[in-house]
């Protein structure tokens, strides 16, 4: 059963601040069809006008700001359409290049995006000339830097760690000023294994960034993933600090402060109720405080927090096992053994899943 931080990673790699940062494609989300006639009949009135005057610079002025505009509101089928246009009339626009790229991308339309990040990324450097691009000063949208994080992201969704690592780092070089490439590279690291150079790359999209929540949330757990819980311990107290109404903040300060033992399990047990009074869904906050409350001698407040964890994950045993030990520190031996009779239960139901799993090989044909 996933964690809940484990959930938050996994949901991160499509989350993409689209409405805020257009330059950013740290995630995927539905396209919203064009509801408004008019809009519609805009978007129709500038494809048409793209093929009729493809050098008309007016008409693609306005046909690059109405793109940008339609990825902002989610509009991705009318955002590529209308960036193919004005990438058949302009095969040189960069923007258009990395506009329609965001827009397919957001479509799923992966091996497509690619093809056009590259080509926006070729467009940019510019023919033979692979040195010719400076650091970005003040990257902006649809510039090379933006290209190459769309590149990375691409390719660590395909499973090319080393290539998205290539990518996000490129990004990095040619702006170091951007959020969104170094908050990048820090997933790709992480996801590539490397921890501490994924904790760097969160440090540095922090202080581009000082009070964005998922920068702090990340390098939290980067810290702790690497096994330096005194530094993973104070990101997360910095990160209670901006963030106290997430409830993912406490959730992870108090886990880590439970782990550390008995002098700092009393702020640990605080930090996973504050975390539960915010969200009561989270199973990893259930457990651990009904585990915490256990060996904090407190098994009869554990109870109720166990069986929550049970209602939330019925298929794991865990929250079962520490209700038989809470149980058994009652002297309520009943139901201790009722409990560790559905850990049982639970465990012999994994094991007759796994045997009774279907052949996936295909028969051998003769």
């Amino acid at each position: 059963m996933p964690t809940g931080r484990a959930k938050t990673w996994s949901r991160v790699l499509f989350n993409l601040l689209v409405a805020a940062s257009l330059s950013s494609p740290l995630a995927r989300a539905q396209s919203t069809p064009v509801e408004t006639p008019a809009l519609a009949a805009r978007i129709e009135f500038l494809v048409a006008k793209l093929r009729e005057t493809p050098t008309d610079t007016g008409i693609q002025s306005e046909a690059r700001a109405l793109g940008i505009e339609l990825l902002r509101g989610k509009h991705y089928e009318e955002a590529a359409a209308l960036f193919v246009a004005l990438r058949d009339a302009t095969p040189a626009d960069h923007v258009a290049l990395y506009g329609g790229a965001l827009a397919l991308f957001n479509l799923r339309r992966l091996a497509e995006a690619e093809v056009w990040a590259r080509a926006a990324v070729d467009k940019s450097l510019g023919a033979g000339k692979p040195g010719a691009v400076a650091v970005e000063a003040s990257p902006s949208f649809g510039g090379i830097a933006d290209a190459f994080v769309l590149i990375g992201i691409i390719l660590s969704v395909k499973g090319d760690n080393a290539g998205s690592i290539a990518a996000l780092s490129r990004a990095v070089d040619l702006a170091p000023g951007s959020f969104d490439a170094q908050f990048a590279l820090g997933r790709s690291l992480y996801g590539a294994g490397d921890p501490k150079g994924a904790a760097r790359a969160f440090r540095a999209s922090i202080v581009l960034r000082p009070t964005d929540a998922e920068a702090h949330f990340f390098l939290c757990t980067a810290l702790e993933r690497s096994g330096d819980n005194l530094s993973a311990l104070a990101s997360y107290r910095e990160f209670v600090t901006i963030a106290p109404n997430i409830a993912i903040s406490h959730l992870g300060l108090g886990v880590l402060l439970v782990k550390q033992g008995s002098a700092e399990q009393d702020e640990g047990i605080r930090e996973l109720e504050k975390a539960l009074a915010i969200d009561d869904k989270l199973y990893e906050g259930h457990v651990s405080l009904g585990r915490a409350l256990i060996r904090a001698k407190r098994p009869s407040e554990s109870i109720s927090y166990l069986k929550r964890a049970a209602e939330l994950a019925p298929d794991n045993p865990e929250p079962h096992y520490q209700l038989a030990i809470a149980y058994r520190h009652l002297g309520k031996v009943h139901e201790a053994q009722a409990e560790s009779a559905v850990v049982k239960q639970i465990h012999e139901s994994r094991r007759s899943a796994q045997v009774s799993k279907p052949e996936t090989t295909p028969p051998r044909q003769f």
